[in-house]
């Protein structure tokens, strides 16, 4: 008999069977590899030349075996295929075993897989050979299912071995096995012993494991000839390489990003660049779960892993999916009705199956602080998407359930305010069941998230609260409190949910204190037509003086806004005796609606107003209550229209660190418009832009008082700037370009166009916007021209079109006002336009010197650029050129630092007039920037980014870093350290 073969002897010649008389069949196709691309052979230069040796030393007759060892998604099965291809490009017969978990009870089944078919390919007369001799049990075991019981006993490994030898004589064989981990005992045994057999027959071996595989796989790699091979996880310049082969745009940063959430894993990295791909690098930047689309190989390859493992193991996965990553064991269990041992026979089965972030699956149970986490989101939005739409939801509400089991109270701490949230996000996924549970999660939710700064996540959580209509929820204070954190978030509901929760029954000072807000909050939105009635039905039949004091303010919130309740408001404001009020918030408010009042009628004056208003903000209640008051806002507006700037920029400061703290974006609007407003009458042309736009932003395509004010101020901007195309778009964009209305912010908006055809021109129709303007002024109860200075706007278009009468009468009747109110700007304003309509020289000087006096000790930069212009224009035509040069160069160096370009042009020209060749715009240095390039080079001093500085001024990033270059040029520098040096001197 002949001996067995070893590493020194392949099988005789004679005992090899002749060769079959007809060819066999091609190899089966191996079972659907992990999704690669030739891409995925990145960095695997080793084991591609460990490969290619191997089938080369095969074609010449030496066999051996290859081994690849690593987790799943390293490449292995793509290294596989790229061996088997080579294999037969080179003659070679190649044969795959591709086992899953379920057959590894199938005694001998790899076997089988591996050589059942070239067997029974070979005629009969090949056949015949091979059923005698030492091949014969092989044949046997392979052709008629006679299987040998275990353990396999080396007769059949031998045989096995015979058999292989005669096949490969014909034609060198490669025996592919992928997923060994899976392969039954005894396909395992008798490889092994081939594997120390071959060294010189024509049979290589490659096989591909995860870590931790049975102790025989170990055994294959033991002959003279074996490799064994570790592929690593990509390098960040490996990741970069393949994401850039299958999505050639990826930038830089985002391969770096899409590497470090695939710790190196090729096949991950090769599903996140086809999402980039498809979805843009934005997808790796949001870093949002939801966001994720896996692909159909993507989900085809999480099942099959899935499919390997047993069934606790993918209920734990599936419920780990729908909670997200960090779940504890104890999370998971309950969500998943399973035990704590099972999550931790499920954790390591996970990470084994390259599932589960290897980390969390290190000792019995992961760790409770740390959580357990998919190796990607991706894999978790595989397993997502294959669950029905039952199921997720009943996950979801396990997964609420069980991160409240503690039942921690309402706002007890941070953290347990944070896991409300976390458990009230999976019960928005849910249809509402009318469970106590839910609503009180809903609810503690939505208070941790109004305590934040999140109102527009507090509204969806109350929302989703009250839909579960749980007998006994206090449904009234939800709906108030929804409404509250509903304007909060800029959404249009909050007068709805205000005026479903006065339906409910409330005490008489809570529901006073809902009317309030019901009426601030109709003002602001526009709602608010039908409260007055409401108000006065409640006043009738209310005796307590302070409850009676907080209804009557809110009545006085309403009436702001109709036009012609001046009368009314005062009879009100004078019914309300202060002394008796005892509400400290309550008194400070009706203080300013009379210093509101006195602002529209300009009497008392405005240090009177002004001093009303700033006794009214003393302390922090009228700031406190601006989400639901009007008092703090008429406050504000009121030293903004007295040429209090000082207080005024406070008060605004203040406000907008109560809407930070609140997360309101209708009160970060109001603070922006304020300030924008102030910008502008102080002459800081670029500051009142860029407010105004944020103002808009924020309100959205809300019409409302803020938007329009908004509005106002911004097209005056555009106006000073000569940006008139952009000024006009923008009043077609927000429907301002035709008939204009009623409203106090509509009127406002007319005047600002009529200041915009003033400064293109067409002073016809100036005049008749500024007109139009004063008429519903006057008719609306406010005549004071620190609103509306329509009459110096129309004297200026009259002037310029010669009918100087007219603009002298309506200039000094605006001046006559204005100097009864006494606020420098308007004073101002009405003086110059006085100057510009009187025919004598030397009575224009002197107008023009007594307004640029009123304005000696404020900040009104604008006003007082165009009286000096004027004073100068005058001064050279009456030949008094050195006093003009004197009044001149100010103008233009204060013109050119508010970014008023129409107002710099003219100083030129009026400078050149004076025999003086004026100075250009500076070409370098600090003083070359325009207002535009300096609040951008100081944004980027300050650390800001091209994107974040972008966002804030509302600019391209493309425009942001056009005028950085220019400004770098400009001041000779080449980064933001040199810049912040040179914005210093």
């Amino acid at each position: 008999m002949l001996g067995a073969p070893d590493s020194r002897s392949a099988p005789s010649a004679p005992s090899a069977p002749s060769a079959p008389s007809a060819p066999p069949e091609p190899p089966a196709p191996p079972a659907p590899p992990e999704p690669g691309e030739p891409a995925a052979l990145v960095e695997r230069a080793s084991e591609l030349h460990a490969l290619d040796h191997a089938v080369t030393e095969l074609a010449a007759g030496r066999g051996g075996i290859v081994m690849f060892d690593a987790p799943a998604g390293l490449g292995k099965t793509v290294l596989l295929e790229h061996a088997a291809t080579a294999a037969q490009a080179a003659g070679c017969t190649v044969r795959w075993a591709h086992p899953s978990r379920p057959e590894r009870d199938f005694h001998l089944g790899v076997l089988r897989t591996l050589l059942e078919a070239p067997v029974r390919a070979a005629s009969d007369s090949a056949a015949a050979r091979l059923r005698r001799g030492p091949s014969a049990s092989a044949t046997r075991l392979l052709v008629d299912g006679e299987l040998p019981g275990e353990p396999v006993t080396a007769i059949v490994a031998h045989s096995i071995l015979w058999l292989c030898a005669t096949l490969a004589a014909e034609q060198p064989l490669v025996l592919v096995l992928d997923d060994a981990q899976w392969a039954d005992r005894g396909s395992l045994e008798v490889l092994s012993y081939l594997a120390r057999r071959i060294d010189d027959a024509p049979v290589l071996i490659l096989v591909a494991a995860r870590p931790a595989a049975s102790g025989v796989l170990a055994v294959l790699g033991g002959g003279r000839r074996a490799t064994i091979l570790h592929p690593q996880p990509l390098t960040r310049s490996g990741a970069v390489a393949l994401m850039r082969r299958m999505a050639p745009d990826t930038s830089i940063r985002a391969c770096c990003d899409a590497h470090e959430a695939a710790a190196g894993n090729p096949w991950l990295l090769g599903e996140l660049a086809r999402q980039i791909g498809t979805h843009g690098p934005e997808l790796i930047e949001r870093a949002d779960p939801d966001a994720l689309h896996p692909t159909v190989a993507a989900r085809d390859t999480v099942r099959r892993r899935l499919a390997e493992l047993d069934q606790h193991a993918r209920a734990i996965a599936a419920a780990l999916a729908v909670t997200g990553d960090g779940a504890t064991a104890e999370q998971l269990a309950s969500t998943a009705d399973t035990t704590i041992a099972e999550v931790g026979h499920a954790c390591h089965a996970l990470a084994a199956s390259g599932l589960l972030a290897a980390a969390a699956a290190v000792g019995a149970l992961p760790a409770p602080a740390a959580g357990l986490r998919f190796a990607h989101p991706l894999i978790a939005a595989a397993i997502r998407a294959d669950l029905p739409a039952s199921e997720r939801e009943r996950l979801h509400r396990a997964a609420a359930y069980a991160l409240c089991a503690g039942g921690a109270a309402p706002g007890a701490t941070t953290a347990e305010a944070a896991t409300a949230e976390v458990a009230a996000a999976h019960l928005m996924r849910c249809r509402p069941l009318a469970e106590a549970a839910a609503s009180e999660i809903l609810r503690r939710a939505a208070s941790g998230a109004a305590e934040r700064g999140d109102p527009r996540a507090a509204a969806a959580y109350l929302e989703r609260a009250l839909g579960e209509r749980v007998v006994g929820d206090d449904r009234a204070q939800m709906l108030a409190q929804l409404a509250t954190v509903t304007f909060d978030a800029g959404l249009p509901d909050a007068v709805r949910w205000l005026r479903e929760a006065v339906r409910e029954p409330w005490d008489p000072a809570a529901r006073a204190e809902l009317l309030t807000r019901l009426a601030a909050l109709g003002v602001a939105g526009g709602g608010a037509a039908d409260v007055p009635a409401l108000l006065e039905d409640e006043l009738a039949g209310e005796r307590d003086p302070d409850v009676r004091a907080r209804l009557q303010t809110a009545s006085l919130d309403v009436l702001t806004t109709i036009s012609g309740s001046q009368a009314e408001r005062i009879r009100r404001v004078q019914a309300i005796e202060l002394a008796a009020v005892s509400d400290a918030a309550q008194a400070r408010a009706v203080l300013a609606h009379r210093a509101w009042l006195a602002a529209e009628f300009g009497a008392p004056d405005a240090g009177a107003c002004a001093a009303m208003a700033v006794e009214a903000l003393t302390d922090t209640h009228l700031v406190g209550d601006a989400w639901h008051r009007l008092a703090g806002h008429l406050c504000v507006r009121t030293l903004v229209l007295t040429d209090r700037f000082e207080h005024a920029s406070r008060a605004i400061d203040a406000i907008r660190g109560e809407a930070a703290a609140r997360g309101s974006l209708r009160l970060r609007a109001a603070a922006a418009w304020y300030a924008a407003e102030l910008a502008l009458r102080t002459g800081r042309v670029a500051d009142a832009e860029r407010h105004a736009r944020l103002a808009l932003d924020d309100v959205g395509e809300d019409i409302n008082a803020v938007s329009g004010g908004a509005a106002e101020v911004l097209i005056c901007a555009h106006a000073e700037r000569g940006a008139f195309e952009e000024a006009r778009a923008l009043l077609r964009a927000r429907g301002l370009d035709g008939t204009i209305g009623r409203r106090p912010w509509e009127i406002g908006v007319l005047h600002a166009r009529a200041v915009l055809w003033l400064a293109e021109g067409d002073f016809e129709r100036a005049e008749r916007d500024a007109r139009e303007a004063g008429r519903l002024r006057e008719q609306q109860g406010r005549p004071n021209p620190t609103w509306t200075p329509w009459r110096s706007t129309a004297s200026l278009a009259l002037a310029h079109r010669g009918r100087f009468t007219e603009a002298i009468e309506l200039a000094d009747a605006e001046l006559l006002l204005a100097e009864r109110f006494g606020a420098p700007v308007p004073v101002a304003r009405a003086l110059h336009a006085r100057a510009v309509a009187a025919a004598d020289d030397r009575e224009r000087v002197a107008l023009c010197e007594r307004a640029l006096s009123a304005l000696a000790d404020t900040p009104a930069l604008l006003e007082r650029i165009r009286l000096r212009l004027e004073l100068g224009s005058t001064l050279t035509h009456r030949g008094r050129r050195i006093e003009a040069r004197d009044a001149l160069r100010p103008a233009l160096a204060d013109a050119d630092a508010a970014g008023a370009v129409l107002l710099a042009r003219r100083a030129r020209r009026e400078l050149v007039a004076t025999g003086l060749r004026p100075r250009r715009a500076a070409l370098e240095g600090v003083g070359a920037l325009t207002p535009r390039q300096r609040q951008i080079c100081e944004l980027a001093a300050a650390g800001r980014t091209n994107r974040a500085i972008a966002q804030e001024l509302f600019l391209s990033i493309k425009t942001v870093e056009t005028h950085l270059a220019a400004s770098y040029r400009k001041l000779g520098v080449s980064t933001r350290g040199q810049l912040a040096v040179e914005l210093a001197r």
